[in-house]
């Protein structure tokens, strides 16, 4: 009897701790913010309560690495251009033999990568840690160095160009972010406004910022006839001219060789806003790195002066990728003309054309769903009776953001709520739909006809929030193959041109 009793209580608790497993799936909800939920009402027994929130503690990291899965900097191994290594193998570069034949670029394909880009761009504006800086340690970023950067903003060590390296440890790296104009034209203003101007209209003008009679040249390469420029005097002065910052930068590309060449096997990648972009470009270019840009000027030109744009044919094999959207009168080539803000705000803001892989954002593409992608619908058809675009979820598409990051959102209104009366008071010239700020800052409005360029869409808030709360289809990528810049001008050879031609050959990378 005794026996025949301790097995029935064996039984009962055997059976109870078995029902209350199986019941345990019952006994937890998942709220994304808050986490598992476990009701412990119903949870008599200590011993399955220790066990199952240990066994949800469990499920709930699991949980979250997945979730930061899509939040990581996330990097793609691509074929290594045949140019590049060339340069390498001719210069016993032992960077020959670890991009042989494949190299690491950050992942054009994922906004978060693409995302974390470009908050290092914005952050090149701001001096480091200020009110309006965006924090990405959560991410594993750090600043190794700032450079630029001076206190004392009468100094002319205050007015050179200006930006970071942000190292990441555990990934192994290095990313240089090169700031972008800071004029009353662009962006917030400071010491470096007039060397800021004077790089953009020696590098974007078809002739040293001669736009019409009325512009005063900012260098003697116009042959005084009308829209003809000596060519090889143009390329010269562009290697020289003072302040040129794509000279400066010469620096920062010996202080990331280092840990390139001898430190660990880093990566380097380069990324930059506006003119941030264009010589984070012409950087890449020189001395072999993939390269992000933001709403960039065509840079094409430029590279051709100094001697480092490849063959055109070449661009598809470039990582380096242009990002902007087709609202921006700078990105697109289109703030030219007496009609246009640059003119009246003395820019010559003249090419187009880049070197290198474009993603351009369609803002008439910007739907509801950003998970869904554009297929032929034939049973949609449009006034000319042809297939239109519907959208359907691919597994192509994109990861996009979780923004679980977004801790410094309040930085962003910050900046975004600043008055227009308080700009304009500063920037008394700047057209006053440049500072257009929408009701909510990240919900850009929609423009009912983007084709109607507006300087808003060059800003880098507006297209950081463009980016984050994208809702259509990601760009297709596309290179400027037939692109052509200054097509009403003549260039022709004189002014010098009986020199060697040596003297205005490729410039030497860091290598």
């Amino acid at each position: 009897m005794f026996n025949k009793g301790i097995i029935s209580i064996f039984i009962i608790i055997v059976l109870t701790i078995f029902c209350s497993i199986v019941q345990a799936d019952n006994l937890y909800t998942y709220d994304p913010k808050k986490g598992y939920i476990v009701d412990i009402e119903y949870l008599n027994n200590d011993n399955i309560r220790e066990s199952i929130i240990k066994e949800l503690n469990e499920y709930k990291i699991q949980d979250d690495d997945d979730e930061k899965e899509s939040e990581r900097f996330q990097t793609i191994t691509v074929p290594t251009p045949e140019i590049w290594k060339e340069e390498w193998k001719k210069r016993n570069s032992p960077l020959y033999e670890r991009y042989k034949e494949v190299m690491s670029v950050p992942n054009p394909n994922h906004n978060e990568t693409v995302y974390q880009l470009m908050i290092m761009s914005r952050n090149a504006y701001v001096p480091p840690e200020s009110d309006d800086w965006v924090d990405l340690k959560e991410f594993g970023w750090k600043i190794l160095y700032p450079f630029g950067w001076n206190n004392n903003n009468s100094e002319d060590s205050a007015k050179r160009v200006r930006g970071y390296i942000f190292e990441n440890p555990d990934k192994h790296i290095l990313v240089v972010t090169i700031k972008g104009t800071s004029a009353g034209l662009f962006g917030i203003g400071g010491p470096t406004a007039d060397y800021d101007k004077y790089n953009d209209n020696m590098m974007f003008s078809c002739c040293c910022a001669i736009v019409d009679i009325s512009w005063k040249a900012i260098c003697d390469c116009h042959s005084g006839i009308p829209n003809t420029c000596e060519n090889h005097c143009l390329k010269k002065r562009s290697l020289e001219y003072d302040n040129s910052y794509y000279n400066q930068l010469k620096f920062i590309y010996k202080k990331v060789k280092i840990r390139r060449l001898r430190e660990e096997d880093y990566e380097v990648y380069y990324t930059g806003h506006s003119l941030g972009g264009a010589l984070a470009s012409i950087s890449g270019l020189t001395n072999y790195s993939p390269v992000f840009t933001y709403e960039a000027p065509g840079e094409a030109q430029f590279a051709e002066r100094v001697g480092i744009k490849p063959p055109v044919e070449e661009y598809k094999n470039l990582p380096i990728y242009h990002f902007g959207n087709n609202g921006d009168p700078i990105y697109m080539g289109k703030c030219t003309g007496i009609t246009s803000t640059c003119y009246y705000s003395g820019f010559a803001m003249e090419t187009k054309c880049h070197v290198g892989k474009l993603y351009m954002f369609d803002l008439d593409k910007n739907r509801n769903n950003p998970d869904e992608q554009p297929v032929d619908d034939p049973k949609k058809k449009d006034t000319n009776d042809t297939p239109t675009k519907s959208y359907s979820k691919t597994k192509e598409s994109p990861i996009f953001l979780k923004n679980k990051s977004s801790i410094d959102e309040h930085q962003f209104h910050m900046f975004m709520e600043r008055s227009k009366e308080e700009k304009q008071s500063k920037n008394e010239d700047v057209d006053p739909s440049f500072w257009i700020i929408p009701k909510n800052p990240f919900k850009p409005s929609k423009p009912s006809n983007p084709n109607k360029l507006n300087m808003l869409h060059h800003r880098i808030d507006y297209v950081i929030t463009l980016l984050k709360k994208w809702e259509g289809p990601w760009p297709e990528e596309e290179i400027q193959d037939s692109c052509k810049d200054c097509e009403d001008w003549t260039f022709i050879e004189g002014h010098g041109d009986e020199t060697d031609d040596d003297d205005v050959g490729r410039t030497e990378p860091i290598h």
